[in-house]
């Protein structure tokens, strides 16, 4: 779940004006996952999330001009026409698309409608409380690594990405400290794969492409959880001091920044709607 919205106005707008044409914005895309619409929006289940977060939820596929709803192999397509559904009813007047990113369904058609040189990111939110904004943003902390990796014998990268989400969620679960989103990726004889875990309900889920075992590589951490952040910090390098020694992995973090956000304040919000003749006639 990613945790900014008004994207259009406070970064797109400035760009097209005062850049002009040297920058064009493919359609402006907001990617959902099935338990994120039950939860946040239509209310069908417990979430661990305040109200602040729905609202910035709902605002972030309001500004939106095609709406993906992902993970759709876990569904069945009764529930996926009812979500898809659900969707266009609050939010009329957008282009929709089921996908899958672990099958590569659907990827194709996503990439056409990216590439088609059609004009976007034209939705301007015009009513935003950014006191809600700020709120929703400061229950989560924020934590982002960069961790080397190495082993004087192989290791298999799929093994390190599955143990080391189980760990932080079995961590988190214990906290009661609910998950906006954890991704890993792991970097390896010039191969990558990644794993994500979404909610503490779900199971972690770990790319369909393995890069299989290396001997040394790079691991990247990018997390949003409902926790303070010396407490998500904390967690992480027990999570990989763990893991580490499970899989016999000598392991050095290069880099590591943990925070929660300071209150929203762009430099530049023009909500006039700014598209591609606007932007050439500010010439």
């Amino acid at each position: 779940m990613g945790s900014c919205t008004d994207f259009v106005a406070a970064v797109a707008n400035p760009v097209k004006i005062h850049y002009k044409d040297r920058f064009r914005f493919a359609p402006f895309s907001i990617i959902v996952d099935p338990d994120r619409v039950r939860g946040l929006l239509l209310n069908e289940q417990e979430t661990g999330f305040p109200e602040e977060v729905s609202y910035l939820f709902s605002k972030q596929l309001e500004e939106a001009d095609l709406i993906v709803l992902n993970k759709v192999d876990l569904i069945e397509e009764k529930e996926r026409d009812r979500l898809l559904k659900a969707l266009s009813d609050r939010f009329s007047g957008k282009e929709y698309l089921a996908l899958s990113a672990k099958q590569e369904e659907g990827i194709e058609k996503w990439l056409g409608i990216l590439l088609s040189g059609r004009p976007g990111a034209n939705t301007v939110l015009r009513q935003i409380d950014y006191d809600r904004y700020a709120a929703a943003e400061a229950v989560l902390g924020w934590l982002n690594a960069a961790v080397r990796l190495r082993s004087p014998s192989l290791f298999d990268a799929a093994d390190l990405l599955r143990s080391l989400a189980h760990t932080l969620k079995k961590s988190f679960s214990q906290k009661k400290a609910q998950v906006g989103h954890l991704k890993f990726v792991v970097t390896g004889g010039g191969k990558s794969m990644w794993g994500n875990l979404t909610s503490l309900e779900s199971e972690p889920s770990i790319s369909a492409h393995s890069i299989g075992k290396i001997n040394k590589g790079s691991l990247i951490i990018n997390a949003r959880v409902r926790i303070e952040p010396p407490e998500l910090e904390a967690a992480v390098r027990k999570a990989l001091k763990i893991v580490s020694k499970e899989l016999a992995v000598k392991y050095r973090v290069d880099d590591l920044q943990c925070f929660s956000p300071a209150y929203p304040e762009p430099p530049h919000i023009i909500r006039e709607t700014v598209g591609a003749e606007e932007s050439q006639d500010a010439k």
